[in-house]
């Protein structure tokens, strides 16, 4: 961890010597990426074997609306994922997968410093995902309760290493604050003096990152990010019986292209002042996988979900309204099918997402 913040601050002195400040065109050239529905990290949860609870778990990935250039600006991300596995029903005799619909809802602000070399970001997410509170035995046979929610407060530094007219590279770190909710579940037969069963998300979480945007003509444009996401340490997981384990998370490498190119350009002007299609690839893996705790009182089963990979396309319309609104929609399809035993979705996490982003730019 202390090497890679050495890294960035070597990063980030060199970007004062040799970026300049950027130009409006410079930031104008390369449209924010849409993403493709951010990181879901399902918490596996059994209950003696009759219920599987997956309690969603929110990240805020650095490709997410986001510019290899500093910016001012007020921002605006959503997602909306379709058919996301929220558990498994075995109380009938039958296994029942359970799907919800979940929405994603992230403010944005950034400031820049420096004559525009280094920006800090503050990131607000809502979600409107799995409920985090279990506290009735009715609400316990059913896998899919859903509830509004905050989640991890997060806020980052970037900063501009390197730009030209045709090229421009940066580096960066965001960290994510345990403000998020805890999992808990009361009323399913616990041990004397054990008032809930738990899943205590305390842990802090750091992504360095580094990313570039190129502009070969004045068509075509594309950028990319690649990042790696650490967290601080286990968190806690109380069983049934009353014990506390230490349950170590896993930590996710990221890797994301997209390419588009302009069908409009009227820079300067008023109304509709660019638009342009985009492809976007994006993949996820777990270099380091989560522990299991082989329980069935809620224990934690990420080894039900086994090593993940993620693959997803997104495609989509980018464009600029009076050259200070920049806007964005589109459609993410996951391209893995990976399962455990059939049943648990390991390469896959939604069925399809819609994407939006929205953001003020301050001249």
């Amino acid at each position: 961890m202390k090497k890679i913040f050495l890294s960035l601050g070597f990063l980030f002195a060199l970007g004062l010597q040799v970026a300049t400040a950027q130009t409006w065109e410079d930031a104008y050239a390369v449209p924010n990426m849409l993403g493709d529905g951010g990181l879901l990290q399902p918490n596996s949860i059994d209950n003696n074997n009759f219920t599987i609870y997956n309690f969603q778990q929110h990240a805020t990935k650095i490709c997410e609306n986001n510019s290899v250039i500093p910016r001012d600006r007020i921002g605006f991300h959503f997602d909306s994922l379709q058919t996301v596995q929220t558990g498994i029903d075995n109380s009938a005799g039958l296994t029942v997968p359970r799907y919800r619909n979940i929405q994603e809802y992230r403010f944005w602000g950034e400031k820049t410093f420096l004559d525009e070399n280094i920006s800090l970001d503050l990131i607000v997410p809502v979600y409107y995902s799995t409920d985090p509170s279990i506290d009735t035995f009715e609400q316990a046979l059913n896998p899919t309760p859903l509830a509004g929610q905050f989640g991890d407060l997060a806020f980052g530094l970037k900063a501009l290493v390197w730009e030209d007219a045709e090229q421009a590279y940066s580096a960066g770190v965001r960290v994510e604050a345990p403000t998020g909710p805890e999992f808990s579940v009361r009323g399913l037969n616990p041990a004397p003096g054990v008032d809930q069963n738990l899943l205590d998300l305390d842990a802090w979480y750091f992504t360095p990152w580094i990313g570039g945007q190129w502009t070969p003509g004045t068509n075509w444009f594309a950028s990319a990010f690649v990042s790696y996401r650490l967290n601080s340490g286990p968190v806690l997981n109380r069983l049934n019986n009353g014990t506390d384990l230490n349950v170590r998370q896993a930590t996710y490498l990221f890797a994301d292209l997209a390419i588009g190119r302009w069908i409009v350009q009227r820079e300067g002007q008023g109304g509709l002042t660019s638009l342009a299609p985009v492809l976007e690839l994006h993949y996820t893996t777990t270099p380091t996988a989560a522990s299991a705790v082989n329980s069935f009182d809620f224990g934690y089963q990420t080894g039900r979900v086994g090593k993940t990979d993620y693959l997803n396309i997104t495609g989509g319309l980018n464009g600029t309204y009076n050259d200070v609104w920049q806007f964005g929609i589109g459609g993410a399809l996951p391209m893995r099918t990976g399962s455990f035993a059939g049943l648990y979705d390991s390469d896959r996490t939604f069925s399809w997402a819609l994407l939006a982003n929205l953001n003020y730019y301050f001249r």
